[in-house]
């Protein structure tokens, strides 16, 4: 833009609130243009700034228009990050599980929210809605089918991949070969998933997961609490109030 700031097209309740709270944790001058819903799905507008419509969406100062949240991330980082506090460090020690946390656990724990974990929410979430928005008479039809689905395959699928998602929270001894890659041992549990000081490109995508599946009461974070604790650290930052505050708030049960 011609003011040589970044500006983040942010829609209300939505996973944009993860980029503005990287925003905000930069420390950076932005300008934020708030897009309110239009019968609970983006608005028209959004369209005329990216052709998918979708938020959250920035463009940068030499307006370079960048969709999706790892993207979005991957290039405030690159390019306000000067202390390096957000970045993984060029050489890391082993990880979860005594994995390396190099940009390949990086990409694997970013592929593994979009690709593995995110069509799991999003069926029990187009289930919900279904059985909220079907009329009287078929509502015990879809209901039942909603519950047999989630008996039969959604609750354990997510039990596993949560439980993984718990295990990727925790630094594993480098002798205990015989546990698999997600199982938990006897090892020091770690703030954020690539075991850096701050939060990096990994923990600003893996909260919305944790924050969808906690607002909806789909999982019980009790199960997982190395998760529960990394939600209420992320929460608990400063940069996190003053996205929220900015932003209106961040309610993901909007659906009506």
């Amino acid at each position: 833009m011609a003011n040589g700031k970044p500006t983040l097209h942010h829609l209300e309740d939505s996973q944009s609130q993860l980029t503005l709270w990287l925003l905000e944790e930069l420390g950076i001058e932005y300008d934020l243009v708030i897009h309110k819903r239009v019968d609970n799905r983006s608005p028209p507008a959004l369209k005329d700034v990216h052709p998918l419509g979708k938020s959250p969406t920035l463009v940068t100062p030499a307006g370079r228009v960048l969709a999706e949240r790892s993207a979005i991330a991957l290039w405030l980082v690159g390019s306000y990050d000067e202390g390096a506090r957000f970045r993984i460090p060029a050489s890391s020690g082993a990880g979860a599980g005594g994995k390396e946390d190099d940009a390949v656990r990086e990409d694997q724990l970013l592929s593994f929210g979009g690709a593995t974990l995110a069509p799991m929410l999003m069926l029990k979430l187009i289930f919900g809605l279904l059985v909220r928005q079907a009329p009287a008479l078929a509502r015990p039809l879809i209901k039942g089918v909603r519950y047999a689905l989630d008996r039969a395959f959604l609750d354990a699928e997510l039990a596993t991949l949560f439980a993984y998602l718990d295990a990727q929270l925790v630094i594993a001894p480098t002798d205990s070969s015989a546990e698999e890659e997600g199982k938990v041992g006897e090892g020091k549990d770690r703030e954020w998933f690539m075991g850096t000081a701050e939060p990096t490109r990994v923990d600003f995508c893996l909260l919305w997961y944790v924050d969808w599946a906690m607002q909806w009461g789909w999982v019980d974070f009790d199960k997982y609490p190395r998760l529960k604790a990394f939600h209420a650290r992320c929460t608990a930052r400063p940069a996190w109030e003053r996205a929220l505050e900015k932003g209106g708030g961040y309610n993901l049960k909007f659906w009506k």
